[in-house]
């Protein structure tokens, strides 16, 4: 069946600024060339929908659209809140999956493969969705049809950021600036090989942690706190207390990061995306032992800083080294973990 319609989602790395997305914070992800495609062809041999995808190699046949607790989920619910938004009945189309972006390592393809499906089923019903439609939409699905509940930055930057440019995002008014990224340094991405899934992770519970230390200090979002004062310390739980520490001082570091980008010094850049590491590590409690081998090894070779990206519990590691050193890290970096991959 040919293709008759075609929609692109891009993946992400966040540079700073981790779980902060929905605790009303700023980040910096960029935009990577890794993308999700989705291919649209009609079919009129089935009822509902069929799914095939290069990473899952099972055809399915949707004869409802129902949740079902896997990766069908995203295309499923991108055809019902489509449909929905649009008052049409989505029927007899083939979904045709081809992912150059690595599933479940922190660089949101679960907001890129929404985003393809929404683009390619756009294109094909003829509806010219906003910028900030599509945006809201990818959210919607995510949230309340998939059920992992992140915030707005992953849907944001696959559809307004570049590879060149990080984008800065306040997620709480959605104010956003594209900063150029450092020119003699890479941000190099490596998958740790282990595979995470977020709605099977503690991701929502420290999402629970979050509203319910909020609520304890009258706020409505944590990052409205630029301290954490002996009288928040006792009325919080010792769990709401870390995963507080890490939230209002990573904010904090995102800003200062901000300005260095914008000043051109990679080496205050890269020490603080070594403190969110620890920060993550120790205090939000979402890194591994693979995670925190990957990043000693990037630093003691020589790399400014890193950090794991994205939720943690696996996935990978965003590290800032000199072009030049690209391949020596590399080379290091399997001689002592030779489960590496680089994105």
């Amino acid at each position: 069946m040919k293709a008759i319609s075609v929609g692109e989602g891009y993946g992400r790395v966040n540079l700073i600024g981790e779980h902060l997305d929905y605790n009303g914070g700023c980040v910096l992800p960029l935009q990577i060339k890794n993308s999700i495609i989705c291919e649209l062809s009609e079919n009129p041999e089935i009822e509902c929908i069929s799914i095939v995808s290069d990473k899952y190699h099972k055809k399915l046949s949707i004869e409802k659209l129902e949740k079902r607790g896997d990766w069908a989920d995203f295309i499923i619910g991108s055809c019902l809140f489509f449909g929905k938004k649009y008052s049409i009945v989505i029927k007899k189309l083939s979904f045709n999956i081809r992912s150059h972006l690595p599933l479940g390592i922190g660089l949101s393809s679960s907001a890129a493969i929404t985003i393809s499906t929404l683009k390619a089923l756009g294109n094909y019903y003829k509806k010219d969705m906003s910028d900030d439609e599509l945006i809201n939409l990818a959210y919607d699905i995510e949230n309340n049809f998939v059920g992992v509940g992140g915030g707005i930055m992953d849907q944001f930057v696959s559809v307004l950021g570049n590879q060149n440019q990080a984008l800065f995002l306040n997620t709480l008014n959605r104010s956003y600036e594209l900063i150029d990224i450092f020119e003699d340094y890479n941000f190099l991405i490596i998958d740790s090989n282990t595979e995470r899934i977020l709605s099977n992770s503690e991701f929502n519970q420290k999402k629970e942690l979050c509203l319910s230390a909020s609520k304890k200090m009258n706020l409505n979002n944590l990052c409205e706190k630029e301290i954490i004062s002996k009288e928040d310390i006792e009325i919080l739980s010792d769990e709401e207390f870390k995963v507080c520490k890490h939230v209002v001082e990573e904010n904090i570091r995102v800003k200062k990061a901000v300005q260095f980008l914008k000043d051109d010094n990679p080496d205050e850049f890269g020490k603080l995306m070594t403190e969110s590491h620890l920060s993550l590590s120790k205090y939000y409690g979402v890194s591994t032992n693979e995670l925190n081998k990957l990043v000693s090894l990037s630093n003691s070779f020589g790399a400014l800083g890193s950090k794991l990206t994205g939720a943690g519990f696996g996935g990978a590691v965003v590290t800032l080294v000199k072009n030049d050193k690209v391949e020596e890290l590399k080379k290091l970096i399997l001689e002592n973990y030779n489960k590496a991959k680089f994105v």
